[in-house]
Parts: C-alpha cells; structure tokens; sequence
C-alpha cells in the first residue's frame, strides 16, 4: 500500500482568539493573543499520523479566496499528498472563529463551512484504492458515503470521526469498521446518554470497532471483545479545540501498529489530554516520545464493562 490514511472531510482555517474569559452577551473584552490555523476533524488527525511517521493523503477541496493558499502551503508542509485535492475557483475555504476561555479551558466555534465540495465522479479511486485506511469525517455526504462504498469494496478499513450528527449518517455507519463519536452524538442520534447502550447499539449497527469521548470522564471503547473504559488524564486544560481530532488520529496510529485495544485506547486518551495543555491543534500534538512518557509514567485507570 502506498498511504497508511486516506482522509475525505472539511478543511478550514481556524482563527484562534485567546480571552482571559467570555464576555457577557453585547460587552467588549480584550484578546489576550490571536494566531491563525488550518484544522478540520481530518486533516488534523492525519497531521498527527503524519508527524508520527505515517503516510498520509488528503482528498478536500478549498477555495480561491485569502485562506485558500494557507491551507494548500501548510498541509503540504506537514507531509500529506495532496494530489487528490482541489483548489475551486469562484469558492470560499472553510473558515471559523474559535474563542479559547483562558480561566475556563473551554472554546466557542463560530464556522462557515464550505458550501462547494467535490462530488464523488471527482474522486481518484486509485488512491482509495492504495490505503490501508480511508479516515471520514461525514462531509460531504454523498461523496463521503461512495468513498466507504468503494473503499469497503476494495478491502479497505473505513473510518469515521463523527464530532456532530451529519445528514445520512444511518446510510453510512453500516460501510463502518471502526467509528468514533463525543457522547453528545449518542444523544442525537440514537435519543439516549447511556454510553454503555449507546455503544453497543452503534456496533450492532455495522461498525467492528465504536469509540466514545467524553472529556473528563474518559473514553469508552467498544468490540465484539466488550466494553472498555479509560478514566481521563488528569491535566491542566488550555484548549480543546481538536482534541476529539487529535484522539481519533491516535486511535488509528494504535490500530495501524496493531496494538492491543487496550493499548490503543490508552494511547488516544494520553495523546488528546496532552494536547489540551497547549493551544491550537498544531503546536499542541505532543510528540511520540512525549506520550510514551506518560505512558509509562503515569497511572491510567482502565476498566472492562459490561
């Protein structure tokens, strides 16, 4: 295989806003700092993979306009093939404004996302083809659900990061193999908060593999072997934005060494809390040899439920 990850989703440029604290509704407050950067729930998680010496390919689109050559420059300089990917004249890229709560640790995403995608008779299904996972993230949807079509076909492992409820996620979840979700998403789309039905209901419908985050209260793995829980690493929170991205990065990395699941779980819970204590989703990826530290230095606890 020529790619460790094919990736398909949205790409955007983030302008990260630090405050000291959210200002109430029509009040003004100063920024703190403020710096730009190219994220999405795909792209970031391959530039992990990337950075961890896996080979990476992105399949997305951007547009002409300001932001457009920021996000061609930078994953190119992050390694990821971008061969597959359009520039589209005459569209806006993805953009979005994230405010970080310095006192709090938590942010507030405003985004546009793209209206102009590319459509699945713009695929190179070679590249699927040359995988040995393709990583989605929902959009666009029906471009997204011919790539797991096609990728299932040729023997490929599909992967889904879904950070939100998408159109058509009950068509796509059966092409699944592995599948990774916030708690909220239980909520949304199968009405219930019970992590432990909610996980097992998303396995019985296609996926061999469901995962599912929760800050910190942990994360949940789900297999035919059962249930298992990793309690959250205890760490001084800065920034969330993309930690779900970072942990769905880590869970492949996991499964493409071909861990025990075990292992993988507590490799993608390390690696989200450690970026946590940066900002952005860039300078914030810790390295391999900082998360082995932890790993074997600090106590995680793990549980098998159910």
């Amino acid at each position: 295989m020529k790619y460790d990850v094919v990736g398909l989703g949205t790409v955007v440029v983030d302008h990260l806003v630090l405050l000291a604290q959210h200002p109430p509704q029509d009040a003004k407050t100063n920024i703190i700092s403020d710096a730009y950067q190219v994220g999405g729930p795909v792209p970031t998680a391959q530039v992990l993979l990337s950075r961890l010496g896996k080979q990476c390919a992105f399949i997305g689109s951007w547009g002409d306009d300001q932001y457009g050559p920021l996000i061609a420059q930078d994953l190119t300089a992050e390694n990821l093939d971008l061969e597959a990917s359009r520039l589209l004249t005459g569209t806006r890229s993805g953009y979005a404004q994230v405010w970080i709560d310095e006192q709090a640790g938590t942010r507030t995403i405003a985004c546009y996302r793209p209206e102009h995608w590319l459509q699945p008779e713009d695929l190179d299904l070679e590249v699927i083809h040359q995988a040995r996972l393709v990583h989605l993230d929902g959009w666009p949807q029906e471009t997204c659900l011919y790539t797991a079509q096609v990728a299932r076909e040729a023997g490929v492992t599909v992967c889904l990061d879904a950070g939100s409820l998408k159109p058509g996620m009950e068509t796509l979840i059966p092409y699944l193999n592995v599948m990774n979700c916030p708690r909220r998403f239980l909520s949304e789309y199968l009405q219930t908060d019970d992590v432990l039905a909610g996980g097992m209901a998303l396995l019985e419908q296609g996926p061999e593999l469901v995962t599912v985050t929760d800050g910190v209260r942990g994360a949940w793995l789900f297999s035919r072997e059962g249930c298992l829980h990793c309690a959250a690493l205890p760490v001084l929170s800065l920034d969330t934005t993309g930690a779900g991205d970072v942990f769905s990065g880590a869970l492949l990395y996991g499964l493409l060494e071909a861990w025990p699941l075990e292992w993988v779980l507590k490799f993608a819970c390390v690696t989200a809390a450690l970026k946590c204590e940066r900002l952005g989703n860039r300078d914030a990826l810790p390295t391999l040899a900082e998360i082995e530290v932890v790993l074997q230095t600090r106590e995680l606890n793990l549980s098998r439920l159910g």
